[in-house]
């Protein structure tokens, strides 16, 4: 997936959801991930601070424990693998 994609991709849920942080379903390397996505690269404000080479979208788990976050890269997502969670079937 372009970083172009990522961004359209992720603007139509934000609209949909109604926030900044929605929850999303993101199948990489033939997983499902599933978290309310905290940070993308393709954000203009991300893309500034970041200093690494490769863009990235940093997931973080539903429900109320705090557990490790999720890094997945952008260039390893497949055109259609980010979607809101009832729309990709696992």
């Amino acid at each position: 997936m372009t970083f172009e994609q990522c961004h359209t991709n992720l603007m139509a849920i934000r609209n949909r959801q109604g926030t900044p942080c929605p929850v999303v379903k993101v199948a990489y390397n033939g997983i499902i991930y599933q978290g309310r996505l905290t940070r993308t690269d393709t954000d203009r404000e991300a893309r500034r601070k970041s200093g690494s080479p490769f863009g990235v979208l940093v997931l973080e788990n539903l429900g109320l424990a705090r557990s490790p976050e999720t890094i997945l890269q952008i260039a390893g997502i497949p055109d259609d693998g980010i979607a809101e969670p009832a729309t990709i079937v696992g």
